[in-house]
């Protein structure tokens, strides 16, 4: 009997960690492995990737994996997976050129099977014809997936800003669209590239001083605008920051980017170089602690903003980032460089589509059923209250959660199951492993602080030999270590004489300090630090 089912591991209900399995009876393909930046890092974790462990466990059916773009949220994931899952993966040459780098770094490159699919070409994956229609986005490469399945087709959005010639035409009769999400809860003030590239060129023409641009490293045409104001305004350009370093060499090779190499200037040759005839491209946007732009924002990079200069950030604030992002603005402002930002200059055109956009291409493909992606819960239910609001029959909502399994059929489609699903956490060379109770254990410190315990105990006796002891860290300041460690000290003394007179077991006593201490400690400072204490028999 043939089958279809859709199970999102990621990407709805939240930005970042797209990835979603599509199933039949001939087999499985997934459409995107993308990662999550943490909005904020107390932890130590570097990225947050979905749980593949179903398609781990099932790899045998899984015949590739479909890439919709090159950005993070949709390959940042890949490595984790193709390590342990060498799948082969489709996409434009742009994104696998994108992929090959990341591979390279994993000292993967040559051990995964790429297959470059054009715009307007069509590949056949467990059973299904999927047709590759380029889409309009921020950066090269971005596909719409047109997928014609046993059960009807499927229309995967990606992320768009416009919507393709192809929907209502080539692509129609949809029984499942699923929809990216990210502007239907508030509109964007709508621009276009030429609006922006206007206000820029303006600002670089009423510098006096250096200009600094931030942009997405993966955003190839507004790197080429920014280039080409630069050297029409009689500046010499410098690109700073691996990533958008390695993805101008990759446009470049691919000739998706002109640049002339006169026009360029290395990084360390900026100092040496008069401010007024220099454009600075740097990464940086979201205010990641050690871009580029945060680097220079905090005076810890060579290149030193001052006042006469200016700093654009072409780029919107994801969710979660405004913090650190305001942070970045003002201590560049503080340094006397006049900053502009979406919020007060268009200085950035949004690379997903304006409600007006998202209700076309609901009206041209016509689904039976509509299943929103690409968004928090919030934007989910702002993109279906849009939808139910259209003239005539609304189509089925559905809004999915990660790991949920839903099945078409020829009435609908149903929720059949629930698979393993979850977020895995990146911390250094630790890819995927640590877990929640090594996060709770961190943020328990983080918050209270570490008492540490240490007594030794003859238990032949029994009698204590040796304690007990304590150490603490970042409990309270030093004026009052000492006084707060020896009442400490005296009521572990307490709970151990208690322990000497009715037999010793280690696990029970371990517990019974842990507790004690943590109630003392929560009476007198109002919180309650990790105890971890640590017994030696003799």
């Amino acid at each position: 009997m043939s089958f279809v089912r859709v199970i999102p591991l990621g990407g709805v209900r939240e930005f970042g960690l797209n990835s979603t399995v599509i199933e039949t009876s001939s087999g499985s393909f997934v459409v995107d492995a993308g990662l999550m930046f943490p909005k904020y890092n107390p932890t130590g974790i570097d990225q947050i990737i979905p749980d593949f462990s179903y398609i781990k466990e099932n790899q045998e059916a899984f015949q590739g994996i479909v890439l919709t773009h090159g950005h993070e949220d949709h390959i940042g994931a890949l490595p984790y997976l193709l390590k342990d899952a060498p799948i082969p993966v489709f996409s434009h040459p742009f994104t696998l050129e994108l992929v090959k780098k990341k591979l390279r770094e994993f000292e993967m490159n040559g051990r995964i099977r790429l297959v470059e699919v054009l715009p307007g070409q069509k590949i056949t994956l467990a059973g299904i014809e999927i047709e590759f229609i380029e889409v309009f986005h921020s950066t090269l490469g971005c596909y719409c997936l047109c997928m014609d399945t046993p059960q009807g087709r499927i229309v995967h959005s990606g992320d768009f800003r416009r919507v393709p010639s192809e929907y209502g035409t080539s692509c129609r009769d949809v029984k499942l669209f699923m929809c990216e999400s990210t502007n239907a809860e508030v509109n964007p003030r709508v621009a276009d590239e030429e609006v922006i590239r206007q206000t820029i060129d303006e600002i670089i023409r009423k510098t006096d001083g250096a200009v600094l641009v931030s942009t997405f490293s993966s955003h190839v045409h507004r790197i080429q605008t920014l280039y080409d104001l630069a050297v029409g305004n009689g500046r010499k350009v410098s690109i700073i920051g691996r990533s958008i370093s390695q993805v101008v060499d990759i446009a470049t090779d691919l000739d998706a980017l002109e640049i002339d190499p006169r026009d360029m200037i290395k990084p360390e040759e900026i100092t040496s170089t008069d401010r007024s005839k220099i454009m600075v491209i740097c990464t940086g946007t979201q205010g990641e602690v050690f871009s580029v732009l945060s680097l220079i924002a905090r005076g810890w990079h060579k290149f030193k903003v001052k006042e006469g200069d200016s700093v654009v950030i072409s780029a919107r604030m994801i969710p979660g980032n405004e913090l650190a992002v305001t942070r970045c603005i003002d201590r560049l402002i503080d340094f006397g460089a006049k900053v502009y930002y979406p919020d007060v200059a268009r200085v950035h055109a949004t690379g997903h589509a304006p409600q007006e956009e998202l209700m076309k291409a609901v009206t041209l493909l016509k689904p039976q059923i509509v299943m929103p992606i690409h968004g928090e819960l919030r934007h989910m239910k702002a993109l279906a209250e849009m939808v139910e609001s259209l003239p005539g029959d609304s189509p089925e909502i559905v809004l999915a959660r990660p790991g949920q399994i839903w099945t078409l059929a020829e009435d609908g489609i149903r929720l059949t199951g629930e698979t393993v699903h979850g977020r895995c956490f990146v911390d250094g060379e630790l890819t995927g492993d640590i877990r929640d109770v090594v996060l709770r254990d961190r943020r328990h410190i983080s918050e209270g602080g570490l008492v540490v315990a240490f007594v030794v105990i003859d238990t032949g006796k029994p009698d204590i030999v040796l304690g007990p002891d304590i150490m603490c860290k970042g409990v309270v300041p030093a004026s009052m270590e000492q006084e707060i460690m020896d009442d400490i000290r005296s009521h572990a003394g307490g709970v151990l004489d208690s322990f000497m007179d009715r037999g010793i077991n280690v696990q029970d006593l371990q517990n019974k300090l842990r507790e004690a201490l943590g109630a003392r400690l929560k009476a007198r400072l109002g919180k309650k630090p990790m105890i971890i204490p640590i017994i030696v028999e003799i």
